[in-house]
């Protein structure tokens, strides 16, 4: 038996939203039971309140939260308040942090991914010229503003740098109070997008207790102009499979990107459990899922 724990939306159009809807409605189509929770404690109160209807399981068995990124607070008290009921959340708050926040994982993939430098306060963005040439990427610990054009993630100079930080750490869903300044790789482009970010070859997999689940396209509306050769789909599975390895959490996603030189690198990884599907077909990861549970 698997448990699933979804949440409301508020937004019930939004493209986050419908795809939520879709995954709950793939977890009730291969056997799981699903349960529903309030998007956040305003009105419950309480993990416990949040979770009044869910029923005691005896023995305990396998929780999956689908929904959207929540504090490490939430998901710690819902993991206990779940516990507490007989289901336990295939992903400790521990493990949820460690595939989350990426100053947690970057030490164990330093040489899988660009280098990087962690900022905790604006003060300390001077080490930034001393240990990366500009320009850089900028994002906050769990997600970046990729969303809103390059302009909105990349600084050329200590001056856009410092523009883009204020806002970025002030963020506190998106930084977790981090500010994490990449090294600029060259990915291998496939596109832009109307905005002009370019588009580069990046793929997502699903890792499901160590073993590949589903893997797919990144980039939604857009695909691959290159085709993935055998020599890139050994790469691409030696690749996340050590970085499935050395992280150690059981629900993990990885995306991975083509340098121009052909080398494949970690972009970053991510609980599974809050992690968008891109271009990976939902009941492809729900039957291998309910399969290896």
């Amino acid at each position: 038996m698997v448990v699933v724990l979804g949440e409301e939306s508020t937004r019930k159009t939004s493209v986050n939203a419908q795809e939520i809807q879709a995954i709950l409605a793939a977890a009730k189509l291969f056997g799981c039971r699903v349960y529903i929770m309030p998007a956040d404690f305003s009105v419950c109160e309480t993990a416990e309140n949040a979770l009044a209807y869910l029923p005691v399981y005896e023995p305990p068995t396998l929780g999956i939260w689908v929904g959207y990124i929540p504090t490490i607070e939430r998901y710690t008290s819902i993991y206990r308040a779940a516990s507490n009921k007989g289901v336990v959340l295939i992903n400790s708050p521990a493990q949820h942090q460690m595939a989350m926040e990426f100053d947690h994982f970057y030490p164990l993939l330093k040489d899988l991914t660009p280098r990087s430098v962690i900022i905790k306060s604006f003060a300390q963005l001077s080490r930034v010229p001393q240990r990366l040439r500009f320009p850089v990427f900028v994002k906050g610990s769990v997600k970046s503003n990729k969303e809103k054009g390059w302009s909105a993630v990349v600084a050329n100079d200590i001056a856009e740098l410092e523009k883009l930080a204020g806002p970025a750490l002030a963020d506190s869903y998106r930084s977790r109070g981090k500010l994490i300044v990449r090294e600029l790789v060259a990915l291998r482009r496939v596109g832009e997008t109307p905005n002009g970010f370019p588009i580069s070859r990046e793929y997502r997999t699903f890792i499901y207790k160590h073993q590949i689940v589903a893997d797919g396209f990144y980039w939604d509306d857009f695909t691959d102009t290159y085709d993935l050769t055998t020599q890139d789909k050994q790469a691409i599975t030696e690749l996340v499979l050590e970085t499935a390895r050395r992280v150690s959490v059981p629900y993990l996603a990885v995306d991975v990107g083509q340098l121009d030189s052909g080398e494949w690198i970690v972009i970053e990884i991510g609980d599974g459990q809050f992690c968008g599907l891109s271009q990976i077909p939902i009941l492809e990861l729900w039957s291998k899922i309910r399969y290896f549970a």
